[in-house]
């Protein structure tokens, strides 16, 4: 298991850090899209304590950029990539509000990661104009979602104090923070109107029929209440 050779990763946060989901998580993840990580410029949105940029550069990154909004995560990330000797020119974490620094920063990347994230905003034409405009060629989505075949959003709200919810952010009001389960259907359009299309899903049932027992931390995955997608861009397509 990956995270096993790298056990600091299961202490350096509260948030859904059991063993066994990570490494079910980091198949799905990046294991199935090494072939697109290979070599690229990555851009990790809401990036935590940097688990993923990290397991996208072992996967053979060249470069990973990770923004998150907490300044106690970007600290942990920082100090974890040092511990495990990531050289220091291969990274960087930037501590801000992401979707003042998507609008700030111009990037340049061919893959950007949006993992466990979605379901925490309503802001979704911001994030995905700004994942488009960071030129991406790839975008690799993990959310919990409204099983729906119809393109809906379940609305609800994040108390952002609570690390595991949406940060505080420009409109967030009273510790709280507007967030939304959207259907795949509903991901679908909105990808579209970015000149994305969904390029496969991965198999999380295939993948949990390997396991001797049922895992209850992800279980979302088995009832189709979360999913993982390998997105494709359209821009600059032949």
């Amino acid at each position: 298991m990956f995270f096993d050779d790298y056990p600091a990763f299961y202490e350096s946060s509260r948030t859904a850090a059991f063993p066994r989901r990570l490494d079910l998580r980091h198949q799905a993840m990046i294991e199935a899209n090494r072939d697109i990580l290979a070599g690229a410029r990555v851009l990790d949105l809401a990036s935590h304590d940097g688990r993923w940029s990290f397991a996208a550069l072992k996967a053979g990154a060249k470069h990973v950029i990770g923004v998150e909004a907490r300044s106690s995560l970007v600290d942990h990330a920082n100090r974890l990539f040092e511990q495990y000797g990531v050289p220091p020119e291969s990274y960087e974490f930037r501590q801000g509000d992401m979707f003042r620094v998507l609008q700030e920063r111009e990037f340049d990347v061919d893959v950007v990661l949006c993992l466990g994230f979605v379901y925490h905003t309503l802001r979704y034409g911001e994030l995905f104009r700004g994942i488009a405009d960071a030129g991406a060629k790839h975008c690799i989505l993990d959310t919990k979602v409204l099983p729906s075949d119809e393109p809906v959003v379940r609305i609800l709200t994040n108390r952002t104090a609570v690390q595991g919810h949406a940060a505080k952010d420009d409109l967030s009001q009273g510790g709280r923070a507007l967030a939304g389960y959207p259907s795949v259907p509903a991901l679908e359009v909105m990808l579209d109107v970015y000149d994305f299309d969904v390029e496969e899903q991965f198999d999380w049932a295939g993948l949990l029929t390997t396991l001797p027992e049922p895992l209850r931390a992800v279980r979302g995955y088995a009832t189709g209440n979360r999913v993982t997608l390998r997105c494709r861009s359209r821009r600059g397509a032949a």
